[in-house]
């Protein structure tokens, strides 16, 4: 199944799963569904990349990339979508009694969305199609070290926002 297809089922699915009528304890549940999703996929796709990375070999970075990319289809875009779905039914609120932590949080996780989609699928795509037209046994491209180096720097940035949204959340400081 192509990824594009994938992820609309994924989002149809999330936006099923987020309908305001099923009340307050199943829209809490989605939304913690969607952190565990979203988060453990940002996190095991680094550990796989690193693994990857490290081994230098064509086919262990190709297998790579592509589990990134399938990946962030099945578990990042339909755990993104839980938790701004989900969130804004459960925040709605505390935004409305002017909660500066809520503010902050949604800012964050925006932000590394916006580092996401920006950044860091298109060099996935990059690295993953450079990697397909390498054959079996070829050495590693140059442009490869390049692409991962911007991947796991930006990737950083945007894995720790979440992670810093997720305290803020369970926090709820105030400030």
């Amino acid at each position: 199944m192509p990824v594009t297809r994938i992820v609309i089922v994924g989002a149809t699915v999330a936006l099923a799963l987020s309908l305001p009528f099923y009340g307050k304890t199943w829209n809490l549940l989605m939304h913690h569904v969607g952190a565990v999703v979203f988060m453990g996929n940002l996190i095991v796709s680094a550990a796989w990349m690193s693994l990857a990375r490290r081994s230098r070999s064509v086919e262990t970075l190709r297998l790579g990339a592509r589990g990134v990319v399938l990946t962030d289809a099945i578990f990042t875009s339909p755990g993104a979508l839980l938790l701004l779905l989900n969130g804004g039914i459960l925040g709605t609120p505390f935004f409305q009694s002017g909660a500066r932590w809520l503010f902050l949080s949604i800012a964050l996780f925006l932000v590394s969305g916006i580092l996401w989609l920006a950044v860091l699928v298109p060099v996935q795509k990059r690295l993953a199609l450079l990697l397909e037209r390498v054959p079996v046994g070829g050495a590693v491209p140059a442009e490869c070290d390049a692409l991962l180096k911007r991947w796991f720097r930006v990737g950083g940035i945007a894995a720790l926002l979440p992670l810093a949204t997720l305290v803020l959340m369970v926090v709820k400081p105030n400030f």
